[in-house]
């Protein structure tokens, strides 16, 4: 309990807004361990066992030792998910700076972007993993690349057709504003890929881009966003 209530929770504000290097985090570990091991005594004792064990769940054999490495990709990821479902001043700056006339989808690390802006796009993509998009307006949903048709990207439900696409990263918006599919291929449509490429119309024959956002819905567990402060809180 104190080291989850307190050497846990000191360095939260930080790891709220940063991605914390590795030597910092083992830094960390090695203060927590040496107080679980041997309390406020100097005299050495034994580790009885590894500190990953100790930090897993305690329905799967460890003790419940918070994972800061664990803990601070959460965090970084309620970033993500806030500029990308909620609109508020420091989602705009942000949206003005680092984003420009692109979505948070298509945003990839570039030289010479700030800690902060490197550490929330080091875990995006593992985000993004964790739920899917409801269509609106398509755009901020790549095409390919996100979950939004039946919660799979379509780049794993169509590999074929993914493989000779020539826009990769094309939003939905882009693609189904049109009164046809607008899609562009390196090679010709033949054989198996004509197969795919039916069935994926057929999958795409009811969806509509509308007016309303588009919402992205967390697959995994209920995350609270009703706090006030950005980044600087968790649940």
């Amino acid at each position: 309990m104190l080291i989850n209530l307190v050497l846990s929770n000191l360095p939260i504000f930080m790891m709220s807004f940063f991605e914390i290097p590795p030597g910092i985090l083992k830094k960390l570990d090695s203060i927590r361990s040496r107080f679980f091991w041997e309390g406020g005594h100097h005299k050495k004792k034994y580790r009885l066992t590894k500190w990953k064990i100790v930090c897993q769940p305690k329905d799967q054999g460890g003790l419940g030792v918070v994972n800061l490495a664990v803990k601070n990709k959460c965090l970084l990821s309620k970033c993500l998910y806030r500029l990308l479902t909620e609109d508020g001043m420091w989602q705009q700056i942000l949206k003005n700076k680092y984003l420009g006339s692109k979505s948070l989808t298509q945003v990839t690390r570039k030289p010479g972007d700030s800690h902060f802006w490197t550490g929330l796009l080091k875990v995006k993509d593992e985000f993004l993993e964790g739920g899917h998009f409801q269509v609106g307006d398509g755009k901020q949903i790549r095409f390919w690349e996100d979950a939004w048709n039946n919660n799979r990207p379509l780049k794993v439900q169509f590999p074929l057709l993914y493989n000779i696409v020539r826009r990769k990263n094309i939003l939905v918006v882009e693609v189904m504003q049109h009164t046809h599919v607008n899609l562009s291929f390196r090679r010709p449509i033949i054989g198996d890929r004509l197969n795919e490429w039916q069935r994926m119309l057929d999958k795409l024959a009811d969806v509509q881009v509308g007016e309303y956002r588009d919402k992205f819905i967390w697959g995994y567990t209920k995350m609270d966003v009703s706090l006030s402060s950005p980044c600087i809180r968790y649940s």
